[in-house]
């Protein structure tokens, strides 16, 4: 896959949003444990992911609360 200026522009617009949320206001909740004990693990390409570190759990999908 060839990226694009647009891909890096995308990247950099999320990346940025994802770091004006504020830990305070958001709680991340796990949907395979319910633990609160999640954080954001990576985001490339693929996304926003996230991971629990109760349970192991990595993936794009968590519950906001």
């Amino acid at each position: 896959m060839d990226e694009t200026p647009e891909d890096f522009e995308k990247l950099d617009a999320a990346v940025l949003a994802e770091s004006k949320k504020s830990p305070a206001k958001t709680v991340l909740i796990c949907p395979q444990c319910g633990s609160r004990n999640v954080t954001y693990w990576l985001g490339l390409k693929a996304g926003c992911q996230y991971q629990c570190k109760d349970c192991g759990y990595i993936g794009a999908f968590v519950i906001e609360e």
